[in-house]
C-alpha cells in the first residue's frame, strides 16, 4: 500500500462514501446547470453509488467541470445556511406546485372551483420557514 493516499495514477484505489457524495453533489451541480438532462444523471448517479474505485468515479465525471480532485471553494456556514433556507423554500414551491395540481384537478372533475384547501398545509409551512429565519441555530448540531 502506498503511503500517500491522495495520489491514484491507476484509479484502483478503493472509493469511500464521502468521495461517492462529493462526486453526486459534482453531478447535481452539472445537472442545475444545464450540463446534463435529468436522464443522464439518474444514470450516472447510479453508477456512482457502485462504483468501488476511484478510476469507475473518474469515467462519471471525466467530462465535466469540478472534479472531486480539485479543490472546491471554501463555502462560509453563513452562505450555506442562507442557501439551506432558500432550498427549503424550493421544495415548498414544489409542494405549491403538486397540491394546487391536485386541487386543479379535483375542481374540473367537480364541475366547480372547490375551495382552495392547500392554502392550509401551505401556509403554515410558509409560517415554519419564515419562522426559520427568526430562531437562532443551534451550534451543537456539527
Amino acid at each position: 500500500m502506498s503511503g500517500d493516499g491522495d495520489i491514484d495514477r491507476t484509479g484502483k484505489l478503493r472509493v469511500g462514501t464521502a468521495e461517492r457524495e462529493e462526486v453526486a453533489r459534482v453531478l447535481g451541480s452539472a445537472m442545475a446547470e444545464g450540463r446534463l438532462t435529468l436522464a443522464e444523471y439518474e444514470q450516472r448517479l447510479d453508477a456512482v453509488w457502485s462504483s468501488s474505485t476511484r478510476g469507475e468515479l473518474a469515467v462519471v465525471t471525466d467530462d465535466l467541470p469540478g472534479l472531486p480532485g480539485a479543490k472546491a471553494p471554501v463555502e462560509s456556514k453563513t452562505a450555506k445556511n442562507w442557501r439551506e433556507y432558500f432550498d427549503e423554500w424550493r421544495w415548498w414551491f414544489g409542494g405549491f406546485v403538486v397540491m394546487t395540481g391536485i386541487w386543479g384537478f379535483q375542481s374540473v372533475s367537480d364541475g366547480q372551483a372547490n375551495e382552495f384547501w392547500p392554502m392550509w398545509p401551505l401556509g403554515i409551512w410558509a409560517l415554519i420557514l419564515v419562522a426559520m429565519i427568526f430562531v437562532p441555530e443551534d451550534e451543537d448540531e456539527e
